[in-house]
């Protein structure tokens, strides 16, 4: 009975040895020895800034960073990030790796990443000395640049402003803003044109004459006229026809646009209206819905004011190329084309 006890008692303990050794537990746990004290670099600013890593060690550190954008330094138990700019859009992460003796530790590093907002509209003003202010935000800095002598820009306290000069030049002038914040680059179109002192008057429309295979010109007027109750109407008179073209002018863009369809005047007993034409396809219409359309330019090495006719995007397929002045007569139907112009613009 006594030797069962025993033999009870020796299988006990084994049992009880072998469940420790399970459990890992007792003598056979291992601790870092590297305690993170405190810390400054897991919000970083998006530009160049410091931050420190405080530890505490039984032995010196030495700490690495993981990515270029930043660099460490050791003093002590103090470690040094500093960082670059961060110029893009997103957040960008990386780790210090800390040693001390056989011990690691790895903090992470968070830098923001840039923010702008700013309503940066295309300008087209009269030609008046003007400032405009636009109001912007950025977590960095905002830097601007004009391209013609006659802007200038400032960027300052939440405020970009824009100090235009007069325009005297007699034609229509334009130039840029660029600004940019961090990888955000962009620019500000400023256009000066007064529709009375430097559009309306006398210009030339010139067009390839299919006969002649060269280009010519007319003489033209480009008019503006008012009603008795107000309304506003512009026109090309053809003055060498002897024909008015009706247009529509967007003094926001400087663009004139003419429609097919429309009556220009009449020729004998025949009434002239325009129509368009493409001259790839051979397709023509008098549809008021097609129509063409040009932006007035100055070129400074021809010093002239330019409007170059295209089609407006309303053509159903191919393009509009030309415009025709189509007789018709009394009783609307068609007899023939008195004149084509073929890739027509104005020139002032």
């Amino acid at each position: 009975m006594k030797k069962i006890l025993n033999t009870l008692l020796l299988t006990l303990a084994i049992i009880g040895m072998a469940s420790c050794s399970d459990n890992g537990e007792g003598e056979y746990i291992v601790t870092n020895s590297i305690k993170i004290v405190s810390q400054t670099v897991s919000d970083m600013a998006v530009k160049a800034s410091e931050g420190t890593i405080v530890v505490q060690a039984p032995t010196q550190i030495n700490a690495t960073a993981s990515s270029d954008w930043f660099t460490t330094s050791v003093s002590g138990n103090i470690i040094t990030v500093k960082t670059t700019d961060n110029t893009g859009i997103d957040y960008r992460s990386g780790k210090v790796v800390i040693k001390s003796g056989n011990d690691v530790a790895e903090i992470a590093v968070i830098q923001k990443g840039t923010i702008i907002s700013i309503d940066a509209k295309d300008q087209s003003l009269d030609d008046a000395k003007k400032t405009i202010e636009i109001p912007y935000y950025s977590n960095v800095d905002l830097k601007c640049v004009a391209s013609e002598s006659w802007i200038t820009c400032k960027a300052e306290d939440g405020i970009l402003t824009l100090s235009i000069d007069e325009n005297t030049t007699g034609h229509i002038r334009e130039g840029y803003v660029f600004y940019e914040a961090g990888e955000l680059k962009d620019s500000i179109n400023i256009r000066q044109c007064d529709l009375e002192k430097d559009l309306l008057g006398k210009m030339l429309f010139v067009y390839y004459d299919a006969k002649s295979k060269d280009y010519a010109t007319l003489n033209t007027e480009f008019v503006k006229a008012t009603n008795a109750e107000g309304a506003t109407s512009f026109a090309l008179v053809l003055s060498d026809l002897g024909f008015t073209i009706p247009v529509s002018y967007d003094s926001a863009t400087n663009t004139i646009q003419f429609k097919a369809g429309q009556f220009a005047g009449t020729y004998q007993n025949y009434n002239i209206i325009t129509v368009l034409y493409d001259a790839n396809t051979g397709n023509m219409t008098t549809d008021d819905k097609f129509g063409m359309k040009g932006s007035f330019y100055y070129d400074n090495d021809d010093q002239a004011t330019y409007l170059e006719f295209e089609n407006d995007g309303t053509w159903d397929e191919g393009e509009a190329t030309s415009l025709i002045l189509y007789a018709f007569d009394a009783e609307n139907k068609p007899v023939g084309s008195l004149a084509t112009f073929h890739f027509p613009y104005l020139m002032k």
